[in-house]
């Protein structure tokens, strides 16, 4: 069954401070993984106050966990909360 991280800002987060810790926990991916592969398996999406980051492969999840240490870094730890749930299937 396929999953996705789903954090849930308990402060007003904005879409552009979210995508900036985002964009930094890929970069650090792609150290790992290389670009190609980052590419291929990233799936995340983030608004206001929220963000989503699926949890289907290795790469995804290490994503998933440098997004987690940067937010609690810049925001705090008791600023949001995070959630593995299962994905909704769109047919």
């Amino acid at each position: 069954m396929s999953a996705v991280y789903r954090f849930v800002f308990s402060k007003r987060i904005r879409r552009k401070a979210i995508e900036e810790q985002m964009a930094l926990a890929i970069k650090a991916a792609e150290g790992a993984y290389g670009r190609g592969k980052v590419r291929l398996n990233a799936g995340y999406a983030a608004a206001d106050g929220r963000a989503i980051i699926d949890a289907s492969n290795r790469v995804s999840e290490r994503i998933a966990e440098i997004f987690t240490d940067l937010i609690t870094e810049k925001f705090g730890e008791s600023s949001f909360k995070v959630d593995r749930v299962p994905k909704r299937n769109r047919t």
